[in-house]
């Protein structure tokens, strides 16, 4: 090399360099080229596999439906499967429980039954019948049998009916377990309500048992009865608030009279 250019080796060295590397990108290219044809279908297989596609029909397969979980399902569970689902049904029952407890229906059913109850004489029970929807409820027919209390009536044109077995339960020294129940035209028991009943010196004290209905259908009557409970409500407050009123008057009318005071 001078100091005027480059030596004439130099560029002849870089054209075999360039030449080499070319060959063995070629070499490399044309092995790659037979072994992708060699094992192509393995290659084509493994894709498919992959995407879950069916090789005749070259797509996606859809997923398969779930199958409904049958009675018959139920009688080949193994142990495992059954610990599960037991645990399954019983956060869906929680749920449903919290629905009753979240709506207070146990309660507005149990108002709207002892309400019921307050006007189930026969006198009441014909003004029922002729007058027809009372309330938002009609009473059809009240009956006892076996131990059961039976009233049948219409909620909103839909045929409902109330059984409590109060009767028919023994007493545990003074308390008494007993429950009510609502059916719908179709004998569904829409919801089971225990119920509990001590015995004091004024009388019998009902209440609720507080871990929810022992069954419970949700559905759109929730409202209608709600609704119709809280109208009976306001009703029976008005009425009490008349007798107060009427109890009031009669006794500043005494009182006037016993010491003779005018108006």
């Amino acid at each position: 090399m001078n100091g005027k250019g480059l030596s004439p080796e130099i560029p002849k060295m870089i054209s075999e360099q360039l030449f080499v590397i070319v060959v063995a990108a070629i070499v490399v290219i044309v092995v790659a080229i037979l072994l992708l044809d060699k094992n192509r279908h393995r290659i084509k297989r493994i894709i498919l596999d992959r995407f879950n596609v069916s090789s005749k029909a070259g797509r996606r397969k859809p997923p398969e439906p779930e199958q409904p979980f049958t009675e018959s399902e139920t009688q080949v569970l193994t142990a495992e499967q059954s610990e599960a689902e037991l645990e399954r049904l019983q956060k869906l029952i929680e749920d449903r429980k919290q629905i009753a407890r979240d709506t207070d229906i146990s309660h507005h059913i149990w108002g709207l039954y002892k309400s019921l109850l307050r006007y189930t004489s026969p006198h009441s029970l014909d003004r029922y019948i002729q007058d027809g929807a009372w309330y938002d409820v009609k009473i059809l027919r009240v009956s006892n049998k076996s131990g059961l209390n039976n009233l049948e009536f219409e909620l909103k044109g839909a045929k409902y009916k109330f059984v409590d077995d109060e009767e028919k339960q023994g007493w545990r020294v003074s308390m008494k377990l007993f429950s009510l129940f609502l059916y719908d035209d179709s004998d569904r028991c829409l919801i089971e309500i225990p119920m509990k009943t001590h015995v004091h010196s004024e009388g019998r004290q009902y209440s609720i048992s507080s871990d929810g209905p022992n069954a419970f259908l949700p559905g759109s009557w929730i409202n209608d009865f709600i609704n119709v409970k809280l109208k009976h409500q306001r009703i029976h407050n008005q009425e009490i608030r008349e007798q107060k009123h009427q109890e009031r008057l009669s006794e500043i009318k005494e009182l006037k009279e016993r010491y003779g005071i005018a108006d």
